[in-house]
């Protein structure tokens, strides 16, 4: 079962009616699933534990006999992000002890995988320049390897993280080359803050990230 903090200030409790105000938790399948209030639910005498070890975040969750994920609301990238889970104390205890005793083998085991990551990571952004400077051959020298590593940055959301800009699409090639051209060879971010909308702004420098595409291309 989730539990969300809600966005809404217009949610209620699917049992008792009460007003599940804005920033409370509230239990559900989904976030968008009527839910109920935290009161109501089996997890208002449970143990939270907060994310930022996912050994004991997933050996806790397999020691207890229910488990609540709670979710909030990222305004930024406008999605639910997991903020940890509500689970049995014991299950907690048990966790720990566990983690405890294999700590040194499972820091072994995350540093090859974190060079094994670090390498996949330079073979992607490098295919994905690759990919850039077929698409745009007559791009400046090395800005393919600019664009590539500033659109595939980790954790970013930006368009190099998306599903398709790892499948090479097109399209998201072409929006990472326009977002590079937008920050780097137009005034469009000296441009806010004088009263002017970003649509507006970006409606300006359109013309000539077209003209500079097609040149590239």
């Amino acid at each position: 079962m989730n539990i969300f903090l809600t966005k809404k200030k217009t949610l209620s409790c699917a049992k008792c009616g009460k007003a599940i105000a804005q920033g409370e938790a509230y239990v559900a399948e989904s976030e968008k699933h009527k839910g109920t209030c935290f009161a109501c639910s089996p997890y208002v005498n449970a143990t939270f534990l907060k994310p930022g070890n996912a050994a004991l975040t997933r050996r806790s969750k397999k020691h207890s006999s229910y488990c609540g994920v709670v979710y909030a609301w990222n305004a930024r990238r406008k999605r639910f992000d997991r903020r940890g889970q509500y689970v049995e104390a014991e299950a907690i205890v048990k966790a720990q002890r566990e983690c405890e005793a294999d700590q040194e083998e499972r820091k072994l085991k995350n540093e090859r995988a974190a060079i094994r990551r670090a390498e996949q990571e330079k073979v992607y952004i490098a295919e994905f320049s690759k990919a850039i400077r077929a698409m745009y051959p007559n791009c400046p020298k090395n800005r393919e390897f600019e664009i590539a590593k500033h659109a595939c940055e980790k954790y970013s959301g930006r368009v190099g993280r998306t599903a398709k800009a790892k499948e090479f699409d097109k399209k998201m090639i072409d929006l990472a080359v326009e977002a590079h051209i937008r920050h780097t060879e137009t005034n469009y971010d000296h441009q806010f803050g004088v009263g002017k909308t970003k649509r507006a702004i970006r409606s300006d420098v359109k013309p000539y990230i077209m003209s500079t595409l097609r040149k590239w291309s």
